[in-house]
Order: structure tokens, then sequence, then C-alpha cells
């Protein structure tokens, strides 16, 4: 009598094996190369945020140190307007507002051989009228013979009639304060017409 073998299934030989089945290990796939047109550098903006962002406009004048001259293809800067004057104040080398002037007196200073001035003298021209000063000329560092005017556009406030007849009074300052002191140079010419042109002044008296 023959005996027919027939094949055991899958699971009992692994069972009788004495082992378990184990999945196969998975297949590692190869992932796609980038090409050298996907790489580039990367910022340290773009490893914070992960995007850039679009720089502004750069002033190139505003980094320039005080004094530089404008770079060329550069827009010019413009000088900084001008300290306004005091309210009522009336522009400067023009009279004072409501100010009635019928010309202005012009001659030459001198002083008195007797006289000197220092360096840092300064001399104060004023037309007066009794005591009310009309106008008034400063001047730095005089040399004489000094020729001078006065007239309406120096005048000192608005509505005084610059007309005569005024006093001239040349007073070197010692201390250049326009207040007088002790000390201080004076000379004066009296009684003059508006206008007046060729006066002589002397600076010949100092201040007790």
């Amino acid at each position: 009598m023959r005996t027919t073998l027939r094949p055991l299934p899958l699971v009992l030989v692994l069972a009788a094996c004495g082992g378990s089945s184990t999945p196969p290990p998975p297949v590692a796939t190869a992932t796609p190369s980038r090409t050298a047109d996907d790489l580039r550098p990367m910022s340290s903006r773009e490893g914070a945020s992960g995007s850039t962002a679009p720089a502004g406009p750069v002033d190139a004048q505003a980094s320039l140190p005080p004094g530089h001259p404008p770079l060329e293809g550069a827009a010019p800067q413009t000088a900084p307007p001008a300290a306004p004057l005091p309210e009522g104040h009336p522009p400067i080398g023009e009279p004072a507002p409501g100010t009635r002037s019928a010309g202005s007196i012009s001659g030459t200073i001198v002083l008195s051989p007797k006289l000197k001035v220092g360096p840092a003298d300064v001399m104060y021209v004023m037309a007066k009228k009794g005591t009310a000063t009309l106008a008034v000329r400063r001047v730095d560092k005089p040399s004489f013979p000094f020729a001078f005017e006065i007239g309406g556009g120096d005048a000192m406030m608005g509505g005084a009639a610059f007309e005569g007849p005024v006093d001239v009074v040349a007073r070197v300052s010692k201390t250049g304060d326009a207040i007088p002191a002790k000390g201080d140079l004076e000379g004066v010419a009296r009684n003059l017409r508006v206008p007046s042109k060729g006066v002589s002044l002397t600076i010949d008296s100092v201040r007790p």
C-alpha cells in the first residue's frame, strides 16, 4: 500500500520550526536629487523666519557726516531755514513798522589824539532827540576816521519819527555793553537836520 505525501500549509511549517513570521524590512526608496538651480545659500533672516523681507530705500545723504559734500547723483541737501525773528521785529535792514523817516545823517567820526581804543572795544552810534534814542548802530573793532550813516532803518521801535533836529552821539564802550559806563569814550554832534551829509563828529571825552 502506497502512502501519498501532501505539502503542509506554510503556517504549520513555521510553527513547527518554533519561529514566528517577521515582516520583511522596509525597502529604502531613493529621494530625487536636487539640481544646482534648486540650491542657493540661506540667509540668517530665512533661517529665523523662513521668508525674506524686501529691503527699503536707503537715503545716502542721511548717513553723511555734517559738512560732507553731497554724493554724485544724490539729491542736493538744502540749507536749514534761518532762525525766525522775534514776534513784531522788523526785517533786518528795514525801518520798524510805523517809523517816519525824513532821510539819514552821514559823515565822519574821528578820535582825539589824546584817546586810544582797544582791539575789543565796541562803538555805538546813536541818534537822540532829548533823552530818547531814536536809532542806534553797533560797530565792532572800530578804526578811525570812521565813515558813518544812520537813519530810519536803524530805528529801535516803531511809531517814532526820525526827524530833526537830532543829536548824534558816538560812544566807545570798553566792556561792549550798550549801557554807558565809567571810562567810555564819547563825542557828540548837536542839532543836526534830517537829512544831513558831511557831518564831522569828534570823540574827545572820557565818561566819568
